[in-house]
């Protein structure tokens, strides 16, 4: 696994004033928490964020990078959320969370659909129902993505959680669901459900 560096520096005080100080100074308030450690209010480069953002994924494990003086120099986290601005679309805030290589944790995989389905060719649609599934693993186990291949799937055919297996990856979903089922087309359902419905008035009749 490729280590990504961000470095980091602490901060004191807190407030609106200070966060619009850091901005204005091309830095980006931001905090970092985790499991039996104290919160550390740190700032971060919005230089250096704009380059080492186009190569974070979902739950991409970074080492942060701090002043000796904080204790543990070099600490593995995860970006836990980006707040922006309402107008501008501005970073403001992030909030980075430390892990333990060694303790799983609970993470969101993202699930994408691969191949062309067969019931396509009957002008089949595809329903994605799930577009992510939660699952608890080691964090140098966390997959980028689950892909599930839909190849095979005709017109009513589907997917479900207890289909998919990801080695070292327990998946935290009802295995009952469907990810992906391949529907008839719009208006040839409500017609197969009328036709139904006049077959069985003919019956009872």
């Amino acid at each position: 696994m490729e280590e990504i560096l961000i470095k980091a520096d602490t901060r004191t005080g807190k407030g609106k004033s200070l966060a619009k100080k850091i901005r204005k100074e091309g830095g980006i308030p931001a905090i970092l928490y985790g499991k039996d450690i104290k919160s550390l209010p740190i700032t971060i480069s919005l230089k250096e964020w704009e380059k080492l953002r186009k190569q974070l994924k979902r739950n991409t494990i970074l080492t942060m990078k701090l002043p000796e003086s904080a204790g543990a120099a070099d600490r593995p986290v995860m970006v836990k959320n980006v707040q922006r601005t309402v107008i501008g679309n501005t970073i403001c805030h992030i909030d980075f969370l430390q892990v333990s290589m060694e303790r799983k944790l609970e993470v969101e995989i993202p699930i994408f659909l691969t191949g062309t389905a067969i019931g396509l060719k009957d002008n089949g649609i595809v329903e994605q129902h799930l577009r992510a599934v939660m699952a608890e693993c080691l964090p140098f186990q966390i997959p980028e993505k689950v892909d599930v291949d839909i190849t095979n799937l005709g017109i009513g055919d589907s997917v479900h959680v207890h289909e998919i297996s990801i080695p070292g990856v327990k998946l935290l979903e009802n295995p009952d669901v469907a990810i992906v089922t391949i529907i008839h087309p719009t208006g040839e359902e409500k017609a197969l459900t009328e036709e139904t419905l006049v077959a069985e008035e003919k019956k009872e009749e």
